[in-house]
């Protein structure tokens, strides 16, 4: 509901919305409902709407913060959304494990990537400061790529003793009374991490309104049960999060699809978050969380959806998904 009054006072400034109206007018809701899945599918239209906006973070419509930390640096920038854009609130001095991308248990490194905060917990270890944040490493990207380890924590120093380096074992560390701050500014929540070697992945307008477009794209392939637009959407290198491969996941697909020839599948996406994915290797790879609602006369979903993108000589596909 948020995102369609968000879609009518856009087309209400614009030269699209007459055109709509007439269609209503003269040829029913059928007629305008597919000239504004029309506009949904076109890359000027997202670019138009992204025009004042900042995406040099993503674009998020349910994130409320940001932190970024760049490994090299040893520096935490919080980021806080303000009038649609994100604005650096504070900057924090921190301590990183080892150089290098997080590949197993126990090498001391912390990872490179996207991920949420899932906990805070108060009852901690008094080596671990008053309380500690607990991220989502492993991802589905780390699980993928066969990474393991766990217990990869925002926390702070110990309370009755010190230090014995400047490394962690992969947790990301700051001083106590900076940890307090953290927790005051931020909603955890609604917050994503974005962790870094060095110079941070970011965003363009054009990345972002051609990452909208290829969703609804995507959508109407899925919505219209066509198969063979459908699997042009995935990459030949595509993993699914439940470790099928794009053959496997395509074979599945095609028996789903032809099950629903017959029937009238309406899908509906909110919430959406594009967040530019840290990699070492510097590609262009996007992680894109939303909600999604899934309606057919023999299955209904509702739940949150996980999809990886990364832009290729090709265009434009998905990696992975959830």
């Amino acid at each position: 509901m948020r995102f369609l009054i968000i879609l009518l006072a856009t087309l209400l400034y614009s030269s699209n919305f007459s055109k709509i109206i007439d269609l209503y007018r003269f040829k029913g809701s059928d007629a305008a409902a597919k000239q504004m899945e029309k506009l949904l599918c076109s890359e000027d239209y997202w670019l138009k709407r992204l025009n004042n906006e900042n995406v040099k973070w993503g674009y998020y419509e349910s994130a409320e913060d940001l932190l970024v930390c760049i490994k090299s640096k040893k520096i935490l920038d919080v980021l806080k959304k303000q009038n649609g854009s994100f604005e650096l609130l504070d900057k924090i001095d921190v301590l990183t494990g080892l150089d290098g991308e997080k590949e197993k248990e126990g090498d001391l490194r912390t990872p490179i990537g996207v991920y949420t905060l899932k906990a805070l917990i108060n009852n901690v270890d008094s080596f671990y400061g008053p309380f500690a944040f607990v991220t989502s490493y492993p991802n589905m990207m780390d699980r993928i790529e066969d990474k393991d380890g766990h217990g990869i924590w925002i926390h702070g120093m110990p309370i009755h003793a010190k230090r014995d380096n400047n490394n962690t074992k992969g947790c990301i560390v700051m001083n106590n009374k900076m940890l307090e701050n953290l927790k005051k500014e931020i909603n955890y929540q609604k917050t994503y991490l974005l962790i870094s070697e060095n110079t941070p992945l970011t965003a363009t307008k054009k990345e972002i309104a051609d990452i909208l477009a290829f969703i609804y794209k995507w959508r109407k392939a899925w919505r219209e049960n066509d198969f063979d637009k459908y699997k042009t959407f995935y990459s030949k290198n595509f993993r699914k999060s439940n470790g099928e491969d794009l053959k496997e996941f395509l074979d599945y697909k095609k028996r789903v699809f032809k099950n629903k020839k017959h029937q009238k599948v309406e899908i509906y996406f909110s919430d959406i978050n594009i967040i530019p994915y840290q990699n070492i290797e510097n590609k262009k790879i996007f992680r894109i969380d939303m909600y999604e609602k899934y309606l057919s006369n023999s299955y209904k979903f509702k739940g949150k959806k996980e999809l990886y993108v990364q832009f290729m000589p090709d265009g434009l596909k998905i990696i992975a998904e959830k």
